[in-house]
């Protein structure tokens, strides 16, 4: 068997919990994510009160659905890429438009958006696209699944904190 398809099962695993992360963190401060919503994108306060817990509850749910694998996590992923590129799009334009807004991704509802923000996300739509393009639908035992988890949730939290890592990366070079 290639590379290919374990390649895709940890980029299932990673999707999957970058978006569990996103939502959970989003969850814990609902309140700063929905205030950032309304400052940061000018929407009315009460869209803001009704679209944040409705993009937790998207995440949320297209996590579950990549993590329940085969043509339901395929449709999970094609969603994910989605809500990436759209998310994506929206806060670079506001990005270069205002130079300072604040998306809470993971929860961070003080660090405004960097550069580093808006590369992350490009990796991470990268990713995904790639994932898409490499699937298979091979079937893996429970040690090439744990496995694959693993590999992925290290890539999650090198994706969650990317932009400290790159900060830091970057003082020392």
């Amino acid at each position: 068997m290639s590379a290919a398809p374990y390649l895709a099962e940890i980029i299932r695993f990673f999707t999957a919990f970058l978006l569990a992360c996103a939502a959970l963190g989003k969850l814990r401060t609902l309140a700063s994510f929905a205030n950032n919503l309304a400052g940061s994108f000018g929407l009315p306060r009460q869209a803001a009160t009704i679209l944040a817990p409705a993009l937790v509850a998207l995440e949320a749910l297209l996590a579950v659905l990549i993590l329940a694998g085969g043509g339901i996590g395929r449709a999970g992923m094609a969603g994910a890429l989605v809500l990436f590129v759209l998310v994506t799009a929206l806060v670079g334009y506001r990005y270069v438009v205002d130079g300072s807004i604040k998306c809470s991704c993971f929860g961070e509802s003080e660090r405004p958006v960097s550069g580093y923000d808006l590369l992350r996300n490009g990796l991470i739509i990268a990713t995904v696209g790639a994932g898409l393009a490499v699937s298979g639908g091979a079937v893996f035992g429970k040690k090439e699944s744990v496995l694959a988890a693993a590999l992925a949730l290290i890539g999650t939290i090198c994706a969650i904190g990317f932009h400290d890592l790159a900060r830091a990366l970057k003082r020392s070079a």
